[in-house]
């Protein structure tokens, strides 16, 4: 049984869990070496319940391997893959001390005062510039071979107590460069509020619908809420469709016109 204060592969010792959710349960880890060397981890763990599903084991493996591709201070960084003693693959991360977006706007809404505008523009910036390193991803031999997360949202973005925001979470990427698809036909993946409208009609995600998530989590940051809401799943996914959010501007006078057109 792995729980806090087990030791996984002999040299990883699991001091809490720093989050449990979706297929995997994810723990701060300390590595020890030489000389009193200590380093916190993250380690990433498939759930029980999932290790038999092969669709599940197949994100997991490609989030190892996209998150190993991809070297950035922008994308939080996977040092190891491996399976522990009771057969579970997990994942040795780097460790963001900090909270992810999502928590962090909730924070900052409930003193009722709006985010203030320029940090909501660092943290998508940040954020943008690990999706750059994944879009503009090359093989070896220097083709283009974009990586499309395809699960952009303010969970799986972690802001850093240093002020640095990264992308977290590849387990549904899909680089150009493979022929396995990991998503079923007609199967929707991702969350809903952040889906672009072509991907709502059945279009292949792309880097555009990367992007369009990174702008509705812009607008969800300055306005306060989603640009896409509705009181269900239908009622979202005809919103996103018809893609008409209200006016920002008067929900907040404050921002840059330059900014509002963005």
């Amino acid at each position: 049984m792995i729980g806090v204060g087990s030791i996984v592969d002999g040299k990883y010792e699991l001091v809490s869990i720093a989050g449990q959710g979706g297929m995997a349960t994810v723990y701060r880890a300390q590595v020890r070496g030489a000389a009193g060397f200590a380093r916190s981890v993250a380690i990433k763990r498939m759930r029980p319940e999932f290790r038999d599903v092969q669709s599940y084991i197949d994100m997991f493996v490609e989030e190892a391997r996209v998150g190993a591709e991809l070297a950035h201070p922008n994308i939080v960084q996977v040092y190891d893959f491996a399976t522990d003693a009771d057969g579970a693959y997990y994942l040795v991360m780097e460790w963001v001390d900090g909270i992810d977006m999502s928590t962090w706007l909730a924070g900052q809404g409930k003193d009722g005062k709006p985010v203030a505008w320029p940090l909501a523009v660092s943290i998508v910036l940040d954020t943008l510039r690990g999706l750059g390193a994944a879009h503009e991803r090359r093989r070896a031999d220097g083709t283009l071979a974009p990586v499309v997360h395809r699960d952009v949202s303010p969970h799986n973005v972690l802001v850093g107590t240093s002020g640095v925001a990264k992308l977290s979470d590849f387990g549904l990427a899909r680089a150009r460069d493979r022929v396995a698809k990991l998503t079923a036909p007609g199967t929707v993946k991702g969350k809903l509020a952040y889906m672009a409208p072509e991907v709502s009609h059945g279009a292949q995600a792309s880097p555009r619908s990367d992007l369009f998530a990174v702008g509705c989590m812009l607008w969800e940051a300055l306005a306060g809420h989603r640009p896409f809401e509705g009181k269900n799943d239908i009622e979202v996914f005809r919103r996103i469709r018809e893609c008409n959010p209200a006016p920002l501007a008067p929900l907040r006078p404050d921002v840059p016109a330059a900014l509002i057109d963005i």
